[in-house]
C-alpha cells in the first residue's frame, strides 16, 4: 500500500511539473514576461564614472589646513579613551572645561569639522554653551550632555556622531534629518503614468512578478499624499512604516548563520554583524568559497549595524576571485586619536590630512544571481558591504533604504575629563559614487519590499521567473 501511495504521488508530481514547465509567466506589466527579470537587471546595471578634477577639488576643500593651536599627545589621547565614573553633578567651572575640551577634540580630530562649517560655525556654538554655564554654580551631567547634544546635533548630519552617557542612545535614536521608508500596502500597479516619480518604486508583486508599488523615503509621514489616482482609479492612501529588523544580542554575537529558502532550493547566508568574535568573523569571510558556484544566493544583511570592513572585503574578494573596490574618495585626519584606534604606527601625529583612496571602483560579475536583503538598520560597515555588493552586475538589493551612516568613519569613543560624558565622531571622511552626504538617507534598494517580507518575496520572484521549482512538494500532497 505504501509503495502504491508513493507511486501515485510520483505520477502526480511529474504531471504537475510538466504542466508547470509549459505554463508561461503571466504578463503583469513590462516585467511580466519570461524576459522580465533580464530586462530589470539591464535597467539597474551599475555605471562607474571616474572622479572629475572638480569633484576632487571639492573633496579637498573639506580637509582642514594643517595648523592647530593645540595637539593632543599620545598620553592625553590614551586618557581620553578610558571610560570614567560619571558623577551626578559637576561644578560650572568643570563643565566649562569639558565643553572646551569637546570642541578642541572636534577641531583636532573630527573628519566633518570643516565640512560642517569649521571654526566659523563651531566656535559660536561653543560660546553659546559657555554663556549658559556662566549663570550657574553647578550642572548635572545629564543636563550637560543634553546641552551639548541639542546644540551640536542640528548642525552635524552624521549618524556616527553622538554625545551621551550611553553609547547606544543617540546612535540608534531618530534624528530630525533621518529619513525612513513608508509603503502603501497591498497596492500594486503596472502603469506608473502620471504618478509622481518620488512615490513610484519597483517591487515584487503577490504573484512574484516585478511590478510597481507606492513607497517613498521621508522624515515626516504627515507630508505624504492622502490620495492618488492610479490607472484611472482614485485611491485613499494609508502609509505604513517599513519596520527594520532588530537583531538580538546573542544573534549579533554569533556573526552569521546559514539556511535555505524556497523549500531548500535557495541558499541563504545571514550576516548579523561585522563586529564581535574574530574567529567567527573569519569563519564568515571563509563562507564565500562555498557559494561561488551557486546559481542563486540570498545574502541577508537586515539589521546589520556594522563593525569591521576587512571581513566583508575578504568575503567579496574570495567570492569574486579578485580584489573589489568601491568608487570612493577617502581621506583620514591623521591625529593621535586616529592612530590610537586604527593601530597604525605614528610618532606624535600632527593631525594632518591624507587622502589615501581615490578609486573609480570595480564592477564585478559572477554566474550567481544574488539578492541582498537590506533595511533601515543596515549601517556603517554593514552599509558599506551592501554598497560593495550592489556593484555586481547580477545583484539585486531588496527591502527598504539603509540607515545612512557611512560618510564619517573610523570612530573612537572619547570620554570628557570631568563629567565622563562620551563623545563619538568619525576621524575620516569618505564619499562613495558622488559627493552627496547620504547620512540619514542611506542607499536605496532596487526592489522595494517591507523588510519582514523580503525573503518570502524573493522566493516568489524566483518561482515566477522559473529560477526554482514550484513550491508544490511531496509534503504538500501528504498534508492534503
Amino acid at each position: 500500500m505504501k509503495r502504491i501511495l508513493l507511486g501515485i504521488i510520483s505520477i502526480l508530481l511529474l504531471t504537475f511539473a510538466a504542466c508547470k514547465a509549459e505554463e508561461p509567466a503571466k504578463n503583469t506589466g513590462p516585467y511580466g514576461g519570461p524576459d522580465g527579470l533580464n530586462l530589470f537587471l539591464s535597467e539597474i546595471l551599475p555605471v562607474k564614472e571616474p572622479w572629475t578634477d572638480e569633484e576632487r577639488a571639492e573633496h579637498a576643500s573639506y580637509l582642514q589646513p594643517e595648523t592647530y593651536d593645540y595637539i593632543f599627545t599620545k598620553e592625553e589621547v590614551e586618557e581620553f579613551l578610558q571610560p570614567k565614573d560619571i558623577p551626578e553633578k559637576i561644578t560650572a567651572k568643570q563643565a566649562a572645561e569639558d565643553v572646551n575640551l569637546a570642541f578642541q577634540l572636534l577641531s583636532y580630530a573630527y573628519g566633518g569639522y570643516v565640512y560642517f562649517g569649521g571654526d566659523e560655525v563651531f566656535l559660536p556654538l561653543r560660546d553659546s554653551i559657555l554663556n549658559k554655564l556662566e549663570t550657574r554654580d553647578e550642572i548635572s551631567t545629564t543636563d550637560l550632555w543634553k546641552l551639548l547634544w541639542e546644540t551640536l546635533s542640528p548642525i552635524i548630519v552624521d549618524r556616527h556622531f553622538s554625545i551621551t552617557t550611553n553609547d547606544a542612545d543617540t546612535f540608534i535614536a531618530d534624528r530630525e534629518y533621518s529619513q525612513f521608508t513608508y509603503f502603501v500596502r497591498d497596492l500594486y500597479f503596472t502603469d506608473p503614468t502620471g504618478i509622481d516619480s518620488q512615490y513610484v518604486k519597483h517591487t515584487i508583486g503577490p504573484d512574484g512578478a516585478i511590478t510597481y508599488c507606492l513607497t517613498t523615503v521621508c522624515s515626516d509621514k504627515e507630508t505624504l499624499p492622502k490620495s492618488m489616482t492610479i490607472e484611472g482609479v482614485e485611491h485613499s492612501l494609508i502609509w505604513s512604516f517599513a519596520e527594520p529588523i532588530q537583531r538580538k544580542e546573542e544573534t549579533i554575537a554569533n556573526v552569521f548563520s546559514e539556511t535555505t529558502a524556497g523549500h531548500g532550493q535557495i541558499p541563504v547566508l545571514v550576516n548579523h554583524s561585522l563586529a564581535g568574535d574574530n574567529r567567527r568573523l573569519q569563519e564568515f569571510a571563509s563562507t564565500a568559497y562555498s557559494y561561488r558556484k551557486e546559481p542563486l544566493l540570498v545574502l541577508d544583511l537586515r539589521g546589520n549595524t556594522g563593525g569591521l570592513d576587512n571581513y566583508s572585503n575578504q568575503w567579496m574578494n574570495t567570492f569574486c576571485g579578485k580584489n573589489i573596490t568601491p568608487k570612493v574618495l577617502f581621506s583620514k585626519k591623521c591625529s593621535n586619536i586616529y592612530y590610537a584606534i586604527s593601530g597604525e604606527n605614528n610618532s606624535n601625529a600632527q593631525g594632518v590630512w591624507k587622502t589615501t583612496i581615490d578609486s573609480a571602483g570595480t564592477l564585478w560579475e559572477t554566474d550567481t544571481l544574488m539578492f541582498v536583503l537590506i533595511d533601515g538598520n543596515v549601517a556603517s560597515s554593514g552599509e558599506y558591504y551592501a554598497h560593495m555588493l550592489s556593484q555586481g552586475k547580477r545583484v539585486i538589493l531588496v527591502g527598504s533604504n539603509t540607515m545612512g551612516c557611512l560618510t564619517f568613519g573610523n570612530v573612537p569613543t572619547l570620554y570628557l575629563s570631568n563629567s565622563g560624558i562620551n563623545i563619538r565622531f568619525g576621524t575620516s571622511i569618505a564619499f562613495y559614487d558622488s559627493l552627496e552626504n547620504l547620512d540619514g538617507i542611506g542607499y536605496s534598494p532596487d526592489l522595494w519590499v517591507e523588510p519582514k517580507d523580503s525573503l518570502d518575496a524573493v522566493v516568489r520572484l524566483c518561482e515566477y521567473y522559473g529560477l526554482i521549482d514550484s513550491k508544490f512538494s511531496i509534503w504538500d500532497l501528504i498534508q492534503k
